[in-house]
């Protein structure tokens, strides 16, 4: 007997492949290889550590998150909440960024410094944030079963599979799902609403339409575009009086869910959004949208970040797959148009997601306004995707005319996904490193052990020199090979150097040799826990005369003309090189 695939065993299908494709990212891009990750884990990290929730304030006063202090805490909430016995308490050093970062001037699409501490096998504070990302897996799950429900609410299970097919299909969805942010959340919530809108017809569903509102607002502001949603199923299944308690029922537990975060804001800055912060640091020089230019810049980078922009919008994919899913986006829109165009009845449902797309797409403008073009990224409308992957849908399927049967639609994403992950691990990964190397092959001490610490006057930890190997002899003009193994403690402010001298019996120098210790990556992107060789070579001067000699090592800083101090492990002073006597001999 010939088996026959429904609509739900390919939804079932799709979801296993997204979940697939989801978790390879959550598991292989490096962490914080994502726009503004850092930002949003050390939110999550400071809930968890501190109970509390973080606080703005204006430099040069320390804000306890910058760049996300200003967001609800739902998601952060609920990222802390699960991984909080994981979470190392003590002082948090974040990320250096990459000297070499394409958006720092550099050539690099890798944002960050990857260094010993997040390396396999993961461990504490670094295993928390890999755990967060398997939850932001799970909210765009949920969220993909909803928009499923939603298509199936307002029209025919092909629509509803298409718009499912379509989101699944697009590398943006698996990329929010493998990374820590509120937008994982935010879809997740998006998705439930927009089917509870177009489905509440009881008291109690109208609630909890209410309360996923509310959730939905104490996630990130932009949710505000939904409020007005809890007006359509009042309207349009409940008459009289009832409209009144509907409205009640819904908006009542909306605003105990979110109500509490808005007047904390405008307690603490006089700002319901607490927003005003967060303008006046990041303003930027406004656009100006009565230019073409401006409007073809938001297209391009929209279109671009809906289809493929990977890391911090740093690396976009190949262009053979921006112009597929250009053509595609381009194509539904098309659709859309002829469907509006034409005399056939249109559900007024339609009309309500077409309407929540152009409030999210105002609301894009206006954040533009504030931050600049770099507000163009597609995740920023992420309040009406799940309208939006439903609209292209129907715009394929009823103004196109392409009906695929089921099978059919299961078979393209499962190609769509291939070209993803093919373009993942040949496109995008490529371009990471470990600046670090492996704990494992760092672990061999060399010939001589030091006690040494070298720090910058007046400051604690700094970086250990663990051992040293020197490979020559101490003689007039002889090659020395020196092979040091540094671990740090804490990042230096300073971009050290090694300084190797050979000073006389009267105490001046007759070879001074200045080397940076790694040529890739200064010292200040070193993290707690690095741990690594570095290589120096020089040579003895040849017209060294008879008598004692010393070879100084330590640490310099050109840039502020500042010697290391040198510690041993008590924190005690014991000078600022480790010395080597030696003795040119009479011949």
């Amino acid at each position: 007997m010939k088996y026959v695939f429904t609509p739900l065993h390919i939804l079932r299908g799709i979801i296993v492949l997204l979940l697939g494709s989801a978790l390879v990212v959550a598991l292989s891009n490096p962490l914080g290889e994502a726009p503004d990750e850092p930002a949003h884990f050390d939110y999550a990290r400071f809930v968890a550590v501190n109970q509390q929730l973080p606080l703005q304030c204006a430099p040069p006063c320390q804000s306890d998150v910058p760049g996300e202090g200003h967001q609800p805490p739902l998601a952060y909430l609920v990222y802390a909440g699960l991984t909080w016995p994981l979470i190392d308490s003590g002082e948090w050093v974040p990320q250096a960024i990459n000297p070499q970062f394409i958006w720092q001037g550099g050539s690099q699409s890798q944002a960050l410094v990857h260094g010993t501490r997040e390396q396999w096998p993961w461990q504490g504070t670094f295993l928390a944030w890999r755990l967060m990302r398997l939850i932001s897996v799970a909210f765009v799950l949920t969220g993909i079963y909803f928009v499923w429900r939603t298509g199936l609410a307002i029209s025919t299970p092909t629509v509803a599979l298409m718009a499912v097919a379509l989101l699944a299909s697009s590398p943006q969805t698996s990329l929010i799902a493998g990374s820590v942010s509120n937008d994982a959340l935010l879809f997740c919530l998006t998705a439930i609403v927009t089917a509870g809108t177009v489905q509440a017809r009881t008291y109690r569903q109208m609630v909890l339409l209410g309360l996923a509102i509310g959730a939905a607002l104490i996630t990130k502001q932009s949710a505000i575009v939904l409020i007005p949603l809890i007006c359509w199923p009042v309207w349009q299944y409940f008459t009289g009086w009832q409209r009144l308690w509907a409205l009640l029922l819904a908006g009542l537990p909306m605003v105990v869910t979110a109500g509490w975060w808005y007047a904390r804001n405008h307690l603490v800055y006089g700002d319901v959004f607490g927003l005003a912060l967060f303008r006046s640091i990041y303003q930027q020089t406004p656009l100006d949208f009565g230019q073409l230019s401006t409007w073809q810049q938001a297209f391009s980078q929209l279109m671009r970040s809906a289809w493929g922009m990977y890391g911090w919008m740093s690396l976009a994919a190949p262009d053979w797959w921006l112009q597929i899913g250009a053509t595609v986006t381009i194509s539904a829109a098309a659709g859309l148009l002829i469907h509006a165009g034409s005399r056939r009845p249109i559900a007024p449902q339609w009309w309500l997601l077409g309407a929540l797309w152009l409030v999210a797409s105002l609301w894009l403008i206006s954040f533009a306004y504030t931050v600049g073009p770099v507000a163009w990224q597609m995740r920023l409308m992420i309040i009406a995707v799940p309208a939006g992957g439903l609209l292209l849908a129907k715009g394929l399927v009823t103004g196109i005319g392409i009906t695929p049967k089921p099978i059919q639609i299961g078979l393209a994403v499962v190609v769509a996904i291939a070209c993803q992950l093919s373009i993942w691990w040949s496109h995008v990964l490529p371009t990471y490193h470990a600046n670090m190397p492996a704990a494992a092959t760092t672990a061999q001490p060399l010939a001589t052990a030091t006690k040494a610490i070298f720090v910058a006057p007046k400051a604690g930890g700094g970086i250990a020199l663990l051992d040293y190997t020197l490979t020559g002899q101490l003689a007039a003009g002889q090659a020395l090979d020196l092979q040091l193994r540094w671990l740090t403690q804490t990042r230096p402010s300073n971009n050290w150097q090694l300084f190797v001298w050979v000073i006389n019996a009267e105490k001046k120098p007759v070879l001074q040799v200045l080397q940076p210790l790694d040529p890739q990556l200064p010292t200040s992107a070193w993290s707690p826990g690095d741990r690594l060789y570095t290589s120096h070579q020089f040579t003895i001067p040849a017209a060294l005369p008879v008598g004692q000699y010393t070879l100084q090592i330590g640490l310099f800083d050109p840039a502020a003309k500042l010697r290391a101090h040198k510690r041993n492990y008590a924190e005690k002073l014991t000078g600022d090189s480790i010395r080597i006597p030696f003795v040119i001999p009479a011949p």
